[in-house]
C-alpha cells in the first residue's frame, strides 16, 4: 500500500563522515522509474533503525531519474531491408537498455552500446552514436526534471549518471532513433 523499492544504492553523505546516503527509487503501474513515497522511506527507516550502529545515521533520499535518449547513423549492406535493420538495431537497443538491467549509480559502457549496432545482421559500419538527456518535457512524453548533460559525465568512454542516478530510457520507441546514410 506505501510502495516498492526496486533500486536502493549507498554511498557516503559528503557533509558527514558518520552518515551514509541511502537512494532510493520505485516504479509506477506503467514499470517506469519514479519517486518512492514518503511513507515508503518513512517505514524503511524505522525497519532500518533496528539494525545500524548508534554513532550511524543514515539519510534515506530519492535517486535521481536520469532520462535519456539515443541516436544513431550507420550504413546497411545494400542486400538488407532498411527498415527491418532498424527495427533489428532498435530491438536490441531496447533490449539492453530495460530498466531491469540498471542499478544506482551504474554506468554506461558505450563501446557495448557501439557492439550491439555494429553486431547487428546488415549493419556495416556505425557512423554515429549520440547520447543525450532529455528534457523535462518532448513532445508529449514527461520526463523527469533533473538535467543532464552527457559529455560533461564521459570519461575514457564510460559514461556516468550523476552521484545517486541511474539511468532510464522511458519512451523507448520515441527515445531511440536510428537512421541510415
Amino acid at each position: 500500500k506505501f510502495g516498492r523499492v526496486f533500486r536502493a544504492g549507498i554511498r557516503n553523505n559528503p557533509y558527514n563522515p558518520f552518515a551514509s546516503h541511502l537512494h532510493v527509487i520505485s516504479r509506477n503501474s506503467d514499470e517506469k522509474l519514479a519517486y518512492s513515497s514518503d511513507s515508503l522511506k518513512e517505514n524503511l527507516s524505522n525497519f532500518l533503525e533496528n539494525y545500524r550502529l548508534v554513532t550511524d545515521a543514515i539519510d534515506i533520499v530519492d535517486a535521481k531519474i536520469i532520462n535519456i535518449g539515443i541516436s544513431y547513423s550507420i550504413t546497411i549492406d545494400a542486400n538488407e531491408s532498411i527498415d527491418i535493420t532498424l527495427q533489428s538495431v532498435n530491438a536490441k537497443l531496447i533490449d539492453y537498455f530495460d530498466i531491469k538491467n540498471f542499478q544506482i549509480d551504474m554506468p554506461i559502457i558505450i563501446s557495448e552500446i557501439q557492439n550491439i549496432i555494429q553486431n547487428t545482421k546488415g549493419v556495416v559500419s556505425l557512423l554515429e552514436l549520440d547520447i543525450t538527456g532529455k528534457p523535462a518535457v518532448d513532445g508529449n512524453n514527461v520526463y523527469s526534471e533533473t538535467r543532464y548533460e552527457a559529455l560533461r559525465y564521459i570519461n575514457r568512454g564510460i559514461l556516468y549518471p550523476p552521484p545517486g542516478g541511474i539511468f532510464e530510457v522511458k519512451f523507448p520507441n520515441d527515445d531511440i532513433k536510428g537512421r541510415v546514410k
